[in-house]
């Protein structure tokens, strides 16, 4: 697999499915029907929002998921360290190594879509 393909398949994975489960999450789900009181102030809190207010806070999180992909991304790829790891982070996919630029392809990925 190609960086380009596995990016995309994160991409599709991780951002695009799972920001639509939390959409459809916030958008459907009655707060009387939660039971994590977590969930139960992010509903009240949604709810509370007018449109323009529930876009943006959708947009945020998908900021958020893209920023913690990327952040991963450059870690398999050697660009950020983490403290406490001292040895090479690598990925591989069917045996074959894959990194080096996952981080950078898929924060281009995300510019321009």
């Amino acid at each position: 697999m190609s960086p380009d393909r596995f990016v995309l398949a994160i991409q599709n994975a991780v951002v695009r499915d799972n920001l639509a489960v939390y959409d459809e999450m916030f958008r459907t789900t009655p707060v009387e029907c939660a039971v994590d009181p977590l969930w139960i102030r992010a509903l009240t809190m949604f709810n509370s929002l007018d449109d323009e207010g529930k876009e943006t806070l959708i947009e945020v999180i998908r900021n958020i998921m893209i920023d913690t992909t990327a952040n991963l991304l450059g870690i398999v790829d050697g660009c950020c360290p983490v403290s406490g790891i001292e040895a090479d982070v690598t990925l591989s996919v069917g045996g074959h190594p894959i990194g080096g630029e996952l981080q950078e392809l898929f924060l281009e990925l995300n510019e321009t879509g």
